[in-house]
């Protein structure tokens, strides 16, 4: 009998376990995660679904925000909002890297032209190859979100040459495409969270880093960093993605407004974009950050350094590359 009561006690506190573990869905509340602060280009683009969403569906769904890697650390955004452990989340499309190696389309140097060709491949046959990845892995796309172009920032030398960069120490984002692209520039590639990056500079940890105009303003970067090189290495931005089996577990109705809303925001993002860029570019200017131009000349000695990237890139990469290079 002692046995038998213990199997029974093992079995209750197995289950009790297993409920602990599983994701609790308050039906009427998203919880919303993302690592920038409440000034930035994504928590202004997450303020417009909210305000979308909460109105249309006559608050029968709600959303809270959490900036600042506040409610989910942004390493960890990723698997978080798959294991239902967030609703939805906004990071990096880098972060996505670990689970789809097409993310890394939108990490690679060089291969869009700017925001209107980015723009018509992620509307188009390229980011529906991403966004199928990503749902088959537990999350459900709802839009992509522009980003200020990611840049060479660094904090006492000037990198106005190919020259100029080798040997330093530049913080990247997580995405092994771009540490590969630092080190095809002679650079040495140091990965640290956005949210780590002021101190990392301040200490002189590192001597500079890839990041956006926007991110290092709305982070006050722009406080530890003086110099700005021209090349504009990466357009990209962030997939907004929500936890497919709450999404599923929505009324019909419930997913269109949600839909409808996430549209609403992706259109208010793309028409902000551009002005982002010189807004941000004027508040970094106040704090005594210098824009470096680079020649045509200079552009091409960094693109056929890059090259290689292009080369070592996956499979699945090149084949996005080819249909987005026949993108008019």
């Amino acid at each position: 009998m002692k046995y038998s009561g213990f199997l029974l006690s093992s079995a209750a506190a197995a289950m009790i376990t297993i409920l602990a573990q599983a994701p609790v869905w308050a039906a009427d509340t998203i919880r919303v995660s993302y690592e920038t602060t409440d000034t930035h280009l994504k928590a202004r683009t997450v303020a417009i679904f909210k305000k979308e969403l909460e109105s249309t569906s006559g608050g029968k769904l709600s959303v809270e925000t959490y900036p600042g890697a506040s409610l989910i650390p942004s390493k960890q955004e990723v698997s978080a909002a798959i294991r239902g452990q967030v609703e939805a989340i906004v990071p990096f499309i880098s972060y996505y890297e670990s689970i789809t190696p097409k993310a890394k389309l939108l990490t690679t140097p060089l291969v869009f032209r700017g925001y209107e060709h980015l723009m018509k491949a992620m509307e188009g046959e390229v980011g529906a190859s991403i966004f199928a990845d990503l749902e088959a892995k537990g999350l459900k796309p709802l839009g992509f979100w522009y980003e200020t172009p990611t840049v060479v920032f660094t904090s006492k030398t000037k990198v106005e040459t190919l020259d100029d960069i080798k040997g330093l120490k530049i913080r990247t984002y997580p995405s092994a495409t771009l540490e590969s692209m630092l080190g095809a520039l002679g650079a040495n590639p140091t990965v640290i969270p956005g949210n780590e990056v002021y101190m990392a500079l301040q200490n002189g940890v590192v001597d500079g880093a890839v990041t956006t105009p926007s991110f290092a303003v709305s982070m006050k970067l722009d406080e530890v960093l003086k110099y700005i090189t021209d090349i504009k290495l990466v357009f990209g931005g962030y997939i907004f993605a929500m936890n497919k089996s709450f999404y599923d577990g929505l009324s019909s109705d419930m997913q269109t407004k949600i839909n409808d809303a996430a549209k609403v925001a992706t259109v208010w993002n793309q028409k902000e974009i551009y002005g982002e860029i010189d807004v941000s570019l004027e508040k970094a200017a106040k704090n005594g950050v210098s824009v470096l131009p680079a020649s045509e000349k200079e552009i091409a000695r960094w693109q056929a350094a890059m090259k290689s990237v292009h080369d070592g890139a996956d499979p699945a990469v090149k084949k996005l590359m080819q249909m987005a290079a026949s993108i008019d």
